[in-house]
């Protein structure tokens, strides 16, 4: 029999959310380079090899930058996702290199996407399996606040 949703809400926060936040931090002594998700003929089958995956999975993931967790999102392909974060053609692919120039536009008026891109690569990168979906979505928020992301935008 299936849980109700407002009990596995209440396990979700109460037992899994400062597991979840203790797991990221520490992740962030197994962080990859960003700059292989940025590599020319380095695709998904390459870092499913490099991190010794089989296939892609449900999870969240984190930038860090100067040993601090700068953007943390959610994915049903994780691997995918960040990938398309240096190699997306829409705005939503790129959301991270995005939401940098719209935050740098005020102090450095000519900040680009290939400015953002560029320091993208040479942050860190995290990420955690996470396939339960409601669990995903709740944990992606408590982190972002938790971490003070300063590129998850709450506007």
């Amino acid at each position: 029999m299936k849980q109700p949703l407002a009990l596995r809400f209440d396990r979700i926060v109460k037992e899994n959310l400062p597991k979840r936040k203790k797991m990221m931090e520490v992740l962030r002594d197994s962080a990859l380079s960003a700059e292989l998700f940025n590599k020319k003929a380095f695709g998904l089958k390459s870092i499913l090899d490099l991190t010794g995956r089989i296939t892609d999975f449900k999870g969240i993931y984190g930038f860090i930058e100067n040993d601090k967790l700068v953007y943390i999102d959610e994915s049903s392909y994780v691997i995918r996702r960040i990938i398309r974060q240096f190699k997306g053609t829409s705005k939503y692919q790129k959301k991270l290199a995005n939401t940098m120039v719209e935050l740098h536009s005020a102090e450095r008026p000519f900040y680009t996407i290939s400015d953002a891109l560029n320091a993208m690569a040479e942050m860190n990168i995290i990420f955690m399996d996470l396939p339960d979906d409601l669990e995903r979505q709740i944990t992606t928020l408590y982190l972002q606040c938790q971490f003070e992301c300063i590129y998850n935008r709450f506007d």
